[in-house]
């Protein structure tokens, strides 16, 4: 239990500092001393709440460990964050597995979804919302180019209320997985 005294090394290393750097004369009651002062608090704010993090974690380790893992999860879910690119690149895989099998052993889901995403894609509908840790794919109502006035009226856009009902694909851990799941069984044996 050493660690815990590490709040006492912090302080006592903090007023060493503050014994040894002076602020020169010619600053005192200007802006420059305001800001020194401000970044002395700011790091004294969260050097204080560090030590507390590292406290509180000796006494409850097992919030610690959830909070720990949670945040692990957050941050690696946010690097495997799939983008455009990778989306792109499943849906190439997909399709060119879909064209090997002949149109009528085709399963009609797996082929309308495909038809949906490629037509979506072609008339520039298809939009990405990236989240930081998920993307949501959705289609527009109208072409990213288009200068019309439906296209550019604030009323006429997909609102918050419906815009649920837009959304085609969630992308999560580099997988789109309603893209995934509609390809499972896209050949004759998807009964």
């Amino acid at each position: 239990m050493q660690f815990l005294r590490v709040g006492g090394r912090i302080t006592a290393l903090r007023q060493r500092l503050a014994d040894r750097v002076q602020m020169p004369e010619r600053f005192k009651d200007t802006f420059v001393e305001k800001w020194v002062q401000y970044w002395k608090g700011l790091v004294r704010d969260y050097s204080e709440v560090a030590v507390g993090v590292v406290r509180e974690s000796y006494t409850k380790p097992k919030k610690a460990l959830l909070y720990g893992t949670g945040m692990l999860f957050l941050y690696q879910a946010g690097l495997n964050n799939p983008g455009e690119e990778a989306f792109m690149t499943l849906l190439r895989r997909s399709t060119n597995r879909m064209i090997t099998v002949p149109t009528e052993l085709q399963n009609p889901d797996s082929a309308d979804y495909l038809l949906t995403l490629e037509r979506a894609i072609n008339q520039k509908k298809l939009r990405l919302l990236s989240l930081g840790i998920c993307t949501i794919l959705w289609v527009d109502l109208y072409d990213e180019d288009d200068c019309t006035y439906p296209a550019i009226c604030e009323y006429t856009k997909v609102g918050l209320l419906n815009f649920h009902e837009r959304i085609i694909d969630v992308g999560f851990w580099n997988q789109y997985w309603r893209l995934d799941w509609k390809m499972r069984n896209y050949d004759v044996n998807y009964l």
